[in-house]
């Protein structure tokens, strides 16, 4: 079963979405196989893989390569793996909220804080 793709305007905060995402959906409109990327990057297949899985996080030096390849700014990149991280961040902090012993008001002030 695939999960239904959302648009941006349909994406709540909380809605975690790893860059190996876009770059998936990157390279199936160019209709280019992640061993086509491996090549062009030198890198190996797998690597790809973990990264359009979201087990690997994008660094300086694969958006860098990104760039090269696939001409989309490196900077794009690097701003969709922050999102990613700090909303991350922020879904464990409200996670923690939800569980801790406070009063439903307290909770409420500091999901806001979070959010």
């Amino acid at each position: 079963m695939s999960k239904a793709k959302k648009t941006a305007d349909e994406m709540i905060p909380g809605d975690l979405i790893h860059p190996g995402e876009i770059l998936a959906d990157e390279l199936a409109a160019r209709k280019m196989t992640q061993q086509a990327l491996a090549d062009e990057m030198q890198m190996s297949k797998s690597e790809i893989s973990l990264l359009v899985n979201g087990h690997r996080n994008i660094t300086p030096v694969l958006a860098v390569g990104l760039e090269n390849v696939l001409g989309i700014d490196a900077e794009f990149w690097m701003n969709l793996q922050i999102r990613h991280d700090i909303d991350k961040v922020r879904k464990k902090m409200q996670n923690a909220i939800d569980k801790a012993n406070i009063s439903t008001d307290r909770k409420q002030k500091l999901k806001r804080l979070t959010a």
